[in-house]
């Protein structure tokens, strides 16, 4: 599902839900210290993230659940709201912010 924006274009990703419980079939991403693994089918995107303990995101990320979307434009996503992780560089290329809006924590992500 795209949506447009007035100022960029999001498009939906995943919901992720943090647990601290090994789930069949997770795999290991290095890069985020963290194991995903996706819920019933994939049109669905939600997954399931269980952090290591020395994972490099704060722990509000490790405990609150989030929506995702892939955006054309970080910046203009970001522009204006409550920054929880700012912008980032997780592997050439791709780029993430973590923002508050009214509770909900929403992940915004480029690939450039």
């Amino acid at each position: 599902m795209n949506l447009q924006h007035e100022r960029f274009i999001l498009e939906y990703d995943h919901i992720g839900i943090p647990t601290t419980e090994h789930s069949e079939g997770e795999v290991y991403h290095p890069d985020i210290g963290a194991h995903l693994c996706r819920v019933g089918n994939d049109s669905m995107r939600i997954e399931k993230i269980r952090f290591d303990p020395d994972s490099p995101f704060p722990s509000e990320i490790k405990n609150r659940p989030h929506v995702a979307f892939k955006v054309d434009s970080l910046e203009a996503a970001i522009l204006g709201k409550q920054l929880v992780v700012p912008p980032t560089e997780q592997k050439p290329g791709v780029r993430f912010a973590f923002v508050d809006v009214e509770g909900v924590l929403i992940e915004f992500f480029e690939i450039g």
